[in-house]
């Protein structure tokens, strides 16, 4: 008896598990045949697209880090990106910081992802970085390549 509710409880979570997969993969709005990001459920995969665009044209150093995983310092030339991808994790906390230092003074934090931000709903999350006085006087440009344009940010410190 024991060992047929094991067998049930399995045949459960296998076909929650499905059920789950088939939920959060992402779909087409029919109307305007963009994807449509479903960032309510754990695990959806994101990307985070990071530009130097730095007023002063230096080259960047930047080191993303979440608490799952650290990146590593990286460098960006001026007008090249660097590119990750994720997924959120299971409790939905996911969040990714990014240091960012170049010559001439520049020394920063902000925060490129945060699961449970209005701003985070992207499933594609680009970021571009002008570096202090930058673009319309703030110095990160946020854009969606979805349904929610852009937005000037100043830095998380």
């Amino acid at each position: 008896m024991a060992f047929a509710n094991n067998q049930q409880c399995t045949k459960l979570i296998f076909y929650a598990f499905v059920l789950y997969l088939s939920i959060s993969s992402v779909s087409t709005d029919a109307t305007t045949d963009r994807p449509i990001a479903r960032s309510l459920l754990p695990f959806q995969k994101k990307t985070v697209v990071v530009t130097n665009y730095a007023v002063n044209k230096e080259d960047m150093n930047i080191h993303c880090s979440s608490s799952e995983s650290d990146l590593g310092l990286k460098r960006i030339s001026y007008h090249q990106s660097i590119t990750f991808h994720f997924r959120v994790n299971w409790k939905g906390t996911t969040k990714f910081r990014c240091h960012v230092t170049w010559r001439g003074g520049g020394d920063h934090w902000f925060t490129v992802f945060k699961r449970g931000g209005g701003r985070d709903k992207c499933s594609e999350c680009v970021w571009q970085v002008y570096g202090d006085g930058g673009y319309g006087n703030k110095p990160l440009m946020f854009y969606d390549r979805g349904e929610y344009g852009y937005h000037l940010y100043d830095w998380d410190n």
